[in-house]
């Protein structure tokens, strides 16, 4: 967890970013091997702080960048030393390893002057009195980073209950700035024990305690529900309440996001079978229940609520954002079934969505996200920037354009333009190596049938490309203006940046199917962008967005488009191909490994000067998933079939290598390359870039 909002000083701020970690020495230098004593090594967890500074980040709609911030270089500063509640056991084929989980949970204050976490161990000394039992409780304590002082919030002990398993006091979130702090948490404890209704039947609850700094006052338990039971065992079917780690409250201290499957979480009295978000409002001891409320099994995934859109200077949110599978309408209703694509999510699959505050089951709810090609209904944990315009989330199953075959779990962007105006102007597409025109896309439903990758018009006129590749440079012309003035892009890396391409420049972006497109550069003429990387071969929905004003057109994505880039001197049809000798390169991505040549020989003298087969290195774009195999170099009429195709570091730029033959062509002789029935500039019929090959 990282403070949110530290002191801006100096034109930079500080952040601190609290974590767990079980190794034994400062994490940036751990290498996995146990290091023997004096060293602590019983392996359990402690709590750790890093802290970054970095200079107030200028306008992203502009397209500054995030500096690059290595997070191995220090300061790591420890704030838990602890003895572990259990030794460390060590995997086998038959047991899995094991560590203590001791101090666990940790968040942090928006200023970054108070840590809040979970801990079986004695941090205050006397006060967690079982913390030397077998099954020691966890315990809600806080850290003030400028006293260096623990205090311990609450102190219970494990139930004499047969049907709950042990008390925790666990997930603490924590609101308030300067002094004053509000801190929610979740416990199966009977902490208020004098309240009425109180939590005797030690289900799982939400509370909350102010906290100055110094010491904790006014614990406040905030939900009373009822968890169903079995009624012939006893036994807990679920629980009432589900309150999972993150950001549950507000940066005021005055809301709290939480679930429920009580249908009023503190009237103690009723339940449904499935959760539904709520928001809690502190002020008036009042909830308000946030979208609507699965109806059938499987019910809805989790809903991860939180807050956002908070104006500068304010902790007061205006919105608050939670994810669900289930189509609704922005009313909150269920749409009857022949109206189904009415809903807001007639795909079914996780969505992010938001409503104002404060809440009414109403809403009106509009969809954040717009996620497709998954049936997996995987949680999205979310966590906004102070407007819901920015939004970064984890989220598993699912290929969103950026490239995640695997389909891992993974951290995502989301950007949510404002949309002011609705513009009728078209929308022209060309390869950005040599500005092949690409043809114009008919609107079919998202991922239609694979495309041919045919070249389209005469096959002895001038090459019309069928659509693009992903990962393929690009260039965008419209009728309309497309960015208000021009600019472009400082930096592009795959390697240092994540995007590694700005997804806006000047208040404009680009979209393919919902996934952002990288930019090079804008103007109000073109726009030079890469086509998302994890896109599959079909037709989709194109979306510019020029601060406000929306241009709408289609893009096919084919799986390879080769295009050749030529010598910035001749740039486009009938210029030098952009190629040089990489016989002995060590390192495609070493700048100077690769001789950039005026002509070419057969061989090249290797590191002993004895002659060996050249090895050329052509520069394209297109090629980002295509293997070897199925590409060929055709250099005149010699046909070379490529050693490899790799990717530069930088986006959208391709490099596949040949070798060249004592038989081939020799001149000044054209280059192609083909994939399949896909083609750069053909000869005869167009006007392929030329290299030169010595007699």
């Amino acid at each position: 967890m990282i403070s949110a909002d530290p002191v801006l000083s100096g034109g930079s701020r500080t952040y601190t970013i609290v974590f767990s970690s079980n190794a034994p020495v400062t994490p940036k230098s751990f290498d996995g091997i146990d290091p023997g004593a004096p060293t602590n090594t019983d392996m359990n967890t402690e709590l750790w702080t890093y802290q970054f500074t970095v200079p107030e980040v200028a306008d992203l709609s502009q397209g500054a960048d995030i500096p690059f911030q290595d997070l191995s270089t220090g300061p790591f500063t420890r704030i838990t030393n602890t003895p572990a509640s259990r030794p460390p056991i060590a995997g086998s084929t038959t047991t899995a390893p094991f560590v203590a989980d001791d101090n666990r949970d940790a968040t942090i204050s928006d200023d970054g002057a108070v840590i809040a976490f979970s801990s079986t161990r004695d941090l205050v000394t006397g006060g967690n009195v079982d913390a030397g039992a077998p099954a020691p409780d966890p315990e809600i304590f806080t850290f003030t980073r400028g006293t260096g002082v623990f205090t311990q919030i609450t102190n219970t002990k494990s139930s004499s209950n047969v049907f709950v398993p042990g008390t925790f006091n666990d997930y603490p979130t924590i609101g308030g700035v300067g002094g004053l702090y509000a801190i929610a948490f979740y416990s199966n404890a009977d902490l208020t024990p004098s309240a009425n209704p109180n939590n005797s039947d030690l289900n799982a609850e939400v509370y909350l305690v102010s906290f100055d700094g110094a010491a904790a006052s006014g614990l406040k338990q905030v939900t009373r529900t009822k968890d169903p039971v079995d009624a012939t065992s006893g036994t807990i079917l679920k629980p009432a309440n589900n309150f999972p780690f993150g950001r549950r409250i507000s940066r005021d201290g005055r809301y709290i996001a939480l679930e429920s499957i009580a249908t009023d979480p503190k009237a103690n009295a009723a339940v449904n079978n499935f959760l539904v978000t709520f928001v809690y409002d502190a002020v008036s001891d009042t909830f308000a229940q946030v979208g609507p409320r699965a109806l059938a099994t499987p019910g809805d995934i989790i809903h991860y609520p939180t807050f956002t859109d908070y104006d500068p200077g304010s902790t007061t949110p205006k919105t608050i954002i939670f994810t669900s599978a289930l189509n609704f309408k922005s009313d909150g209703s269920f749409p009857t079934t022949d109206q189904d694509s009415t809903g807001l999510n007639p795909g079914r699959v996780s969505q992010i969505f938001a409503t104002k505050l404060p809440a009414v089951a109403t809403g009106p709810f509009i969809r954040l996200t717009n996620i497709t090609g998954t049936l997996v209904l995987a949680p999205i944990n979310s966590l906004p920037s102070n407007s819901s315009r920015r939004i970064a989330f984890s989220m598993g199953g699912a290929e969103l354009g950026g490239g995640n075959p695997e389909f891992g779990a993974e951290v995502f962007y989301n950007l949510v333009p404002p949309i002011t105006t609705e513009s009728t102007a078209t929308i022209s597409l060309f390869t950005g190596a040599s500005l092949i025109p690409v043809a114009p896309a008919s609107p079919t439903p998202t991922g239609s049938p694979t495309p041919s990758p045919s070249p389209t018009g005469s096959p002895t006129g001038p090459l019309i490309a069928p659509g693009l590749a992903a990962g393929e440079l690009s260039v965008l012309n419209a009728t309309a203006s497309l960015a208000p003035s021009s600019t472009t892009t400082a930096n592009a890396s795959e390697t240092q940046f994540g995007p590694p391409l700005p997804i806006e420049l000047k208040g404009v972006s680009v979209a393919i199917r919902g996934a952002a497109a990288g930019m090079y550069s804008v103007s109000s003429t073109a726009i030079q962008f890469v086509v998302p990387i994890g896109l599959t071969a079909g037709t989709y929905p194109l979306v510019i967005n020029n601060n406000g004003t929306v241009i709408r057109g289609n893009i096919t994505i084919v799986p390879a488009q080769p295009d050749i880039f030529t010598d910035p001197a001749v740039m486009g049809p009938g210029g030098r191909a952009m190629v040089c000798n990489a016989t002995g390169e060590a390192d495609p991505l070493t700048l100077g490994s690769c001789i950039v040549q005026s002509s070419y020989n057969v061989t090249t003298p290797n590191s002993s000067g004895s002659p060996v087969p050249t090895v050329l290195r052509l520069s394209v774009t297109g090629m980002r998933a295509v293997v070897a195999g199925s590409a060929s170099v055709i250099v005149g009429t010699t046909s070379f079939v490529p050693n490899k195709i790799t990717h530069s570091y930088q986006p959208g730029f391709d490099f596949v290598y040949f070798t060249l033959t004592s038989t081939m062509d020799r001149g000044d002789l054209p280059v192609v390359v083909k994939v399949g029935s896909a083609t750069s500039r053909p000869t005869p019929g167009d006007t392929p870039p030329r290299i030169t090959i010595n007699p």
